[in-house]
């Protein structure tokens, strides 16, 4: 496998933090987006730096995916401090529960540029030197919310709809250069996200949902992840990590 270089969009936290943490474990360099949280930042890094070894490097980048310029800035920081990007892991989400009638449009913006935008954004940049380099590895974390809709509302789960569009699309496309663009689809992740704050209660209700034993948990979506970077034969599929939640 080609030296890894990987971008963690919405790393510093859950799901992000801990694919992160997997591939500095795998010797890789690594950058993670975050919105403004530098509080979550510096305690994400140091639990990365504390991981690395010799010659790898641990990167923040603040500021929102959801906005080109700044993410066109943070590229060229990655490039200029880590160089070519090797993996992708479009993570980063607004996850602001509303029902339908109480989504302004404002927030409707704003949740499609963050989650899906900011997926395009990200992915448009590291294509050329991941063709050049006929290796890449393109993962976007989307959700159970993309089929079934979820509990967020639904600005959320069409975001996250949007970016299962956008990895069979990309996977067609970028698959002849060895680029391989997939999608996890995670729900009930109790140690991530809004089900962190909910009660013993709420997440009872929750286990009904899955036919397994117990709820799902951040090292379910890191295995995911790992098995999709691994394979260089498997693109454009989503791999549910739900508990069998969307059989249902």
């Amino acid at each position: 496998m080609n030296q890894l270089i990987a971008v963690i969009t919405g790393g510093t936290r859950g799901i992000g933090l801990g694919i992160a943490e997997a591939l500095v474990k795998r010797k890789a360099s690594v950058a993670i987006t975050y919105h403004d949280n530098d509080d979550d930042a510096e305690g994400a890094k140091q639990r990365l730096q504390n991981l690395a070894r010799d010659g790898q490097k641990i990167l923040l980048l603040k500021g929102s995916v959801g906005d080109a310029g700044v993410t066109a800035n943070h590229y060229q920081t990655a490039v200029d401090q880590l160089g070519d990007i090797t993996v992708l892991v479009n993570n980063a989400a607004m996850v602001t529960p509303h029902g339908f009638e109480q989504v302004s449009l404002e927030h409707w913006d704003k949740t499609l540029r963050v989650n899906l935008s900011g997926a395009f954004y990200w992915s448009s940049l590291v294509v050329p030197a991941m063709k050049n380099a006929e290796f890449g590895r393109i993962v976007n974390i989307s959700s159970i919310a993309a089929r079934g809709g979820g509990v967020v509302g639904p600005h959320y789960a069409a975001s996250k709809a949007g970016m299962l569009g956008l990895t069979r699309y990309a996977a067609r496309d970028l698959g002849p250069f060895g680029i391989t663009v997939n999608a996890i689809a995670p729900a009930f992740i109790q140690d991530a996200s809004i089900f962190t704050i909910w009660t013993d209660e709420q997440k009872a209700d929750l286990k009904k949902k899955v036919f397994v034993p117990r709820l799902g948990l951040m090292a379910d979506v890191v295995k995911a992840f790992e098995y999709l970077l691994d394979t260089p034969y498997v693109t454009g599929v989503t791999l549910d990590v739900n508990g069998g939640a969307f059989v249902i």
